[in-house]
């Protein structure tokens, strides 16, 4: 932000900077009017045609998480259903990456299920694995090309994945 004063200063020196507004991140249920600024933030961090409007037909209270800056989506955290507890997507706004926003995303979604397993797959190059370790993810099974039709071939990514589980013991 900083960076972004310093521009218009330079660039506008005989006017006043504009009064800087502060919000907080909130974190909700994902809601209709938060679906397109979702599924721009999923293509951007994964693939084209991901659409995940069917969250809202599935508890999405119970399985949803988003991350909003004033109205803003900054993050999206989503399970495929309270019964399988699979954590289809989660997802942070590139430039906000260091705010603590996957963090607080995994912790609501974690809290929103007690007492249930949850599971995912993250690609084997990905730095997010170090996140779901702290959380006590353990590796169960290696993938060979499980991202393989979901990447572009371009991709830096790996299309081999880490199936990963949080084992919540009754």
């Amino acid at each position: 932000m900083e960076d972004i004063q310093q521009h218009y200063r330079l660039a506008h020196p005989d006017r006043e900077l504009p009064h800087k507004t502060v919000g907080r991140i909130e974190y909700g249920t994902l809601q209709a009017w938060h679906l397109p600024q979702v599924h721009e933030l999923l293509e951007r961090t994964f693939w084209d045609g991901i659409d995940v409007s069917d969250s809202l037909d599935y508890w999405p209270e119970r399985c949803t998480v988003v991350a909003t800056y004033k109205r803003l989506v900054v993050g999206i955290a989503i399970i495929s259903s309270p019964t399988e507890t699979y954590i289809t997507y989660l997802a942070v706004k590139a430039g906000w990456d260091n705010s603590q926003i996957a963090t607080s995303l995994l912790y609501h979604l974690i809290q929103l299920n007690p007492q249930k397993d949850i599971t995912l797959h993250v690609s084997a190059n990905s730095p997010a694995i170090l996140l779901y370790n702290r959380f006590g993810f353990k590796a169960e099974e290696f993938v060979i090309g499980f991202y393989e039709d979901y990447l572009n071939p371009q991709s830096r990514a790996s299309k081999n994945a880490f199936r990963l589980r949080l084992r919540h013991n009754l």
